[in-house]
């Protein structure tokens, strides 16, 4: 169950406190019109339970050109009446945080929220009831394989004035739907945009931070665990420094996380070395020590139809008689890996170098000229006994007979 409760009054002040441009607690956008709520609101939105009991998410497995019948449960648990939003959207992951996601309202959905239609857009409880909203999903028939994420949302609008102008907070709560289309299931990670930076100390001996930054796409179509480790190497693959950054939880198919990670105590040998490992995996496995991830042998969705779900209609074409067959797909993660080249050195230690380097050009420069002037004034003291030992400057040095 998903749950929130947002004291208006509260919404309200942050609203006019940050701009016309307020975004809900989702990061979702404002939206263009508004309902104007007093009191506390507190509502949830769960799968409608079944036969076999509660559900925390709606979970299908099917193939394309199937038809789904299901029921989402809006509760108003506050006390106030309050109208709500209900509509259907895709789901992704906030390229900062990695955290489970949906469009901004405004949005269009291309995926699994396109291909969900809810009976009722928007409704309004009183305090303490709720209400059962039907909706379908028609997954097309060119639907490709794997994992299809959305979301149906309850959404409550409030208002405000700011300057003579209007302000609109959303906020929002969904369940997810999780659909796994059948077909051949592809596995895939990549890293892309890879940086590393050095920062040193002020002390010139005391040892540095690496600072790196990358991308990690899932470039399949099922969803994955993706969990990392990172280590810095120098000169002739000196190990420098290593770290294990916080695993990705829930990477949706073709969605990006951004990775920035700094490793502290790295010694500044000139040149170093940032390579990550990423290590995927199937759901549940963040968190696992890299050698203990499994790389082979999960399985995948039942590539079967719809009789994984009985809310699920088979298609039209299908023969009612024909036996339903699951079958599992072994799916194999495999670790990738990306290196990136950085400096690192110490800029004080790289001036305190410059300059004995320079004390010493002048040293030398002085002791030369030292010499050099030394040698001349003995040069001169010599010619001067030599003439003065020959009688003078004006002798020859040929006597008269």
């Amino acid at each position: 169950m998903s749950r929130i409760t947002t004291p208006i009054s509260l919404l309200m002040a942050m609203a006019l406190a940050l701009s016309p441009l307020a975004v809900s607690a989702f990061g979702f956008a404002p939206a263009p019109t508004a309902a104007a709520v007093d009191g506390d609101i507190t509502w949830s939105v769960e799968p409608a339970p079944t036969a076999e009991g509660g559900r925390r998410t709606f979970d299908y497995k099917t193939d394309p050109g199937t038809q789904i019948n299901d029921t989402v449960l809006v509760t108003n648990q506050g006390t106030t009446a309050a109208e709500f939003l209900i509509y259907a959207t895709d789901a992704r992951n906030e390229l900062e945080t990695g955290a489970f996601g949906l469009l901004k309202r405004e949005e269009e959905p291309i995926d699994a929220g396109a291909w969900i239609t809810t009976d009722i857009d928007k409704i309004t409880l009183q305090p303490g009831t709720e209400a059962s909203i039907p909706f379908t999903v028609l997954v097309p028939s060119d639907a490709t394989p794997g994992d299809h994420v959305g979301g149906i949302v309850a959404s409550v609008l409030t208002t405000g004035d700011q300057d003579g102008a209007a302000v609109v907070l959303e906020q929002r709560v969904g369940a997810r739907v999780y659909l796994t289309v059948s077909g051949i299931p592809d596995v895939g990670v990549e890293t892309s945009g890879f940086l590393a930076g050095f920062t040193p100390e002020l002390n010139p001996f005391a040892p540095g931070t690496m600072s790196v930054t990358y991308d990690v796409r899932n470039t399949g179509n099922v969803r994955m665990d993706v969990n990392q480790k990172l280590q810095i190497t120098g000169p002739f693959s000196i190990p420098l420094g290593e770290l294990t950054p916080e695993p990705i939880s829930n990477i949706l198919p073709r969605q990006t996380v951004r990775v920035t990670s700094q490793v502290p105590a790295i010694a500044a040998l000139l040149m170093a070395w940032s390579t990550v490992t990423l290590v995927p995996g199937a759901i549940g496995t963040a968190g696992n020590a890299i050698g203990d991830s499994p790389t082979a042998g999960a399985s995948s969705a039942p590539t079967s139809p719809a009789a994984a779900d009985p809310a699920v209609a088979a298609p039209a074409a299908a023969d009612p008689a024909a036996p339903v067959v699951e079958t599992e797909e072994a799916l194999e993660f495999l670790p990738v890996s990306s290196s990136a080249f950085s400096l690192a050195m110490s800029w004080t230690l790289l001036a305190l170098i410059v300059v004995v380097i320079l004390a010493i050009f002048l040293v030398h420069r002085y002791v030369t000229g030292m010499r050099d002037r030394l040698y001349d004034a003995i040069d001169e003291a010599a010619e001067a006994a030599r003439i003065e030992a020959l009688g003078g400057p004006g002798t020859t040095g040929v006597q008269a007979v």
